[in-house]
């Protein structure tokens, strides 16, 4: 690392245009911000077990829409906004800066570091159990030396590293496996040790107690409790602090234990995909349009073939979690769910650019860049919109609603985001909360206003 900023040129640079913006990567980052909506809403606004009874349920309109939602968007939406995040370590450091008497590396990590306040602020304040920002920020600043690999060199990364993961989650899926093989010894030996009085019990040691209530346990926490349901919406209809008591320890294992478990496995391999789709001049456009279509078609068909042939086996693990671990050799969905997204993603981009391309919607296109373009302040404006109006403190609505009716709150938020961008970058050259970052990152007041003399600045690049 040291070696990194020692060879790094502290020449500065002119700051870059507004018009020389990429304006396929403000597309695709308003793509993916808005479809990631898609899967979010449905934790803010239900509990994971009602969610969950649409699978063990009658299979009827909600489990339908679910089922689909789940198989063309589920992870997809993430894993393109990582991969564009992955893009823009490599277009922050292209040019050196000027800044807090820093060079271009040092911005960066600053830039990251408060990145991790603002997904803290984000989890913590505004009580969003899923954040990435706080992930990002920590991945980013483990990936960024690899900016100076090939394009090849960062797809054989991108591939291990997703290899590791689909490992861990083999190991966890094995592990869980042990402890069943380990309960059927126990049972067995209860029924070959059964006394010859009903009443009496078979006396098991320490260890046969352990191994018999880990795996009951694990089979109940897989089965659907109504009290517990009912008690998590009672939980977050109420006051803030109590919200915020029932929240924190599903933050904490967010933020600690899964990251660090899997959660970074998963963010690198696809950021460090996306640094190399952008050296490969994906990102910017430079594919011609049968490759991109090519791309597309091939992307989707692959990745959702994996998605739909996994589904059962991700079905019978909520309906039916003794025979899922009994009955399967290899858990089909956790281990090829790198690859899935992946494919799935490229083709959901590919797609999106031959439609720019062929100016299908090109107003459309238009306002999505703009979301894109300001995609942070997007990001944290859908958790606060969210919160607000499903949980206590603001309108209540947590579990209130029907699954379909949660996308009629998706479709106006995707409208106020659409419309509030298109105006604001009328008249300002950043979000509110991008000004805020690249201020804090730069270490002085940055200019905002269109009409100022020094609001050419270079390109943010911004999640």
């Amino acid at each position: 690392m040291a070696d990194y900023f020692m060879n790094t040129s502290f020449t500065v640079v002119q700051p870059v245009a507004r018009t020389k913006r990429i304006p396929t990567i403000d597309i695709l980052r308003g793509v993916a911000l808005l479809g990631i909506l898609l899967m979010n809403i449905q934790v803010f606004g239900l509990t994971e077990a009602s969610l969950q009874q649409l699978v063990r349920g009658p299979h009827g309109g909600n489990y339908w829409l679910q089922t689909i939602i789940h198989v063309l968007f589920e992870n997809k939406m993430r894993a393109l906004f990582s991969m564009l995040f992955g893009a823009g370590i490599i277009l922050f450091l292209a040019k050196n800066r000027d800044g807090a008497g820093m060079a271009a590396p040092e911005l960066f990590v600053r830039r990251q570091l408060w990145l991790i306040v603002f997904g803290l602020v984000n989890a913590i304040g505004l009580l969003w159990q899923y954040d990435i920002l706080f992930h990002y920020g920590i991945v980013g600043i483990l990936l960024f030396p690899f900016k100076r690999l090939s394009a090849r060199a960062l797809l054989v990364c991108a591939m291990v590293v997703g290899l590791i993961y689909s490992g861990k989650n083999y190991w966890d899926f094995a592990e869980q496996k042990q402890k069943y093989e380990k309960y059927q010894k126990v049972v067995a030996f209860e029924k070959k040790t059964k006394p010859e009085k009903k009443t009496k019990k078979v006396k098991l040691t320490d260890d046969q107690k352990e191994e018999k209530s880990t795996w009951e346990g694990l089979v109940k926490g897989n089965k659907y409790d109504k009290k517990a349901d009912r008690a998590e919406v009672v939980a977050m209809r109420s006051d803030y602090a109590t919200v915020w008591s029932h929240q924190l320890p599903k933050i904490q294992r967010m933020e600690a234990p899964f990251f660090y478990q899997s959660g970074l496995w998963d963010i690198a391999s696809m950021m460090l995909l996306g640094m190399a789709l952008f050296k490969w001049g994906f990102f910017s456009n430079r594919l011609t349009t049968n490759e991109y279509a090519m791309l597309a078609v091939g992307g989707l068909l692959v990745g959702q073939l994996i998605a739909w042939l996994s589904l059962p086996a991700s079905e019978l693990k909520i309906t039916d979690f003794t025979k899922y671990i009994s009955t399967n050799v290899l858990p089909l969905a956790e281990v090829s769910m790198p690859f899935e997204r992946a494919f799935s993603a490229v083709g959901w981009a590919s797609l999106v650019l031959v439609l720019y391309r062929l100016e299908i919607g090109a107003w459309l296109w238009r306002a999505v860049g703009a979301v894109g373009q300001i995609a942070f302040t997007n990001y944290l404006m859908q958790s606060v919109l969210c919160t607000l109006f499903f949980y206590g403190y603001g309108f209540g609505y947590f579990g209130d609603l029907k699954f379909y009716q949660l996308y009629f709150v998706v479709a106006e938020i995707w409208l106020i985001q659409l419309v509030f961008s298109v105006f604001w970058l009328h008249y300002f050259r950043f979000g509110p909360l991008e000004w805020l970052w690249r201020s804090l990152t730069y270490g002085e007041r940055q200019p905002m206003s269109l009409s100022s003399p020094t609001a050419q600045q270079e390109t943010p690049v911004l999640i």
